[in-house]
C-alpha cells in the first residue's frame, strides 16, 4: 500500500490535477453534500441560491485539490516545496526564535492545511512540533506520518499533548495546531461566536500558551493559483496572561472569520463543525 502510495505521488501535477477534476465532480453528487450545504446557509444566511451554489463547486474543487496534493507530499522536495508555498513574514517568527521566545502558531483547515505544516519546518530555524490527530487506519496513520514529518517535523498525537508538552517544554520553541476543529462532547471546551453561530473549540487554545508562555500568531493560507500558495503570520497575544479570562479565542476566531468570508471556498465546510449546541453539549 506504501509503495502504491509512493508511486502515485510522484505522477506528474497535470496528471494529479485532472484526478482532482474528476474526483471534484463526483464528490459534489455524494460526499457530505447536505453538511456543506447546512454549514453554508448557516454561515452565510445573506447569500443567495447561486452564490452557495457556486462556493460548493469551489469548495470540492479545494478539497480535491487538497487531498491529491497531499499525497503529492509524500514525495515532493524541500526546493519543489519551497517553491510552491511562499513566506510573506516569517522573520519575526524566527527573531523570537533567536530571543529564546516560546511561539505556538494557530492555524484553520483552509487551503492546504497538510503543505503548510510541512512547509513551516524548511522555513524555520527551529524544529516545529505539530499537534495531530492520529487516523483509525494503522497504515493510512502511518502514511500520513511519515509525510507531515519526512523534513524533521516532531508530531504529537493530541491525546497526549498536554504531558508531552509538561515533560519537553524545553525543546519546544514553535508549537503548531489547527485550532478550528470541533471539539467532543466530553472534550473541555469553550465557546465564542463564529459565522453568525455559537461555536465550540478545544479549550487548549487558551491553555496551552498560558501554560507555556507562549507568544500566539495566527497563520493564514491563501491560493496564489493550483499549486501555489502564500502564509501570513498575525499577532495575536503575548505574555503575561489572565489564567481567568478568555483572551486568546476570540481573536483567533475573528481571524478565521475573516479569512473564510474573503475566500469561502477555501475553508473545510465538510467537517461537522456545529455538531455541538451550546447549553446541551
Amino acid at each position: 500500500m506504501k509503495f502504491l502510495y509512493y508511486l502515485f505521488s510522484i505522477l506528474p501535477s497535470t496528471i494529479h490535477y485532472f484526478i482532482s477534476d474528476i474526483l471534484s465532480f463526483f464528490l459534489s453528487f455524494f460526499y457530505r453534500k447536505e453538511v456543506v450545504k447546512k454549514n453554508l446557509l448557516n454561515s452565510f444566511p445573506d447569500f443567495s441560491k447561486n452564490k452557495i451554489k457556486k462556493i460548493t463547486k469551489l469548495f470540492y474543487k479545494n478539497l480535491c485539490d487538497v487531498f491529491i496534493e497531499t499525497i503529492k507530499g509524500y514525495s515532493i522536495s524541500k526546493n519543489e516545496l519551497k517553491s510552491r508555498v511562499k513566506y510573506k513574514n516569517i522573520e519575526p517568527i524566527n527573531n523570537h526564535i533567536k530571543n529564546n521566545e516560546r511561539v505556538i502558531l494557530i492555524t484553520s483547515h483552509q487551503c492546504n492545511w497538510e503543505w503548510l505544516l510541512v512547509s513551516l519546518e524548511i522555513n524555520l530555524i527551529s524544529n516545529v512540533h505539530g499537534i495531530y490527530k492520529k487516523l483509525s487506519s494503522n497504515i493510512f496513520d502511518q502514511i500520513m506520518y511519515k509525510g507531515r514529518s519526512k523534513f524533521g517535523t516532531i508530531l504529537i498525537e493530541d491525546r497526549k499533548a498536554v504531558r508531552f508538552l509538561k515533560n519537553n517544554l524545553n525543546s519546544v520553541k514553535v508549537l503548531v495546531i489547527a485550532a478550528d476543529q470541533s471539539p467532543g462532547s466530553k472534550n473541555t471546551k469553550v465557546w465564542t461566536k463564529m459565522l453568525n453561530q455559537d461555536t465550540a473549540f478545544f479549550q487548549g487554545i487558551e491553555s496551552l500558551p498560558k501554560i507555556t508562555n507562549s507568544i500566539v500568531y495566527f497563520m493564514s493560507m491563501k491560493r496564489i493559483k493550483r499549486g501555489k500558495y502564500t502564509i501570513e503570520f498575525k499577532h495575536l497575544s503575548s505574555p503575561p496572561y489572565d489564567k481567568d479570562k478568555t483572551e486568546i479565542l476570540p481573536s483567533y476566531a475573528s481571524a478565521v472569520e475573516d479569512l473564510i468570508n474573503e475566500r469561502p471556498h477555501e475553508w473545510l465546510w465538510s467537517h461537522k463543525r456545529w455538531k455541538l449546541k451550546k447549553g446541551i453539549e
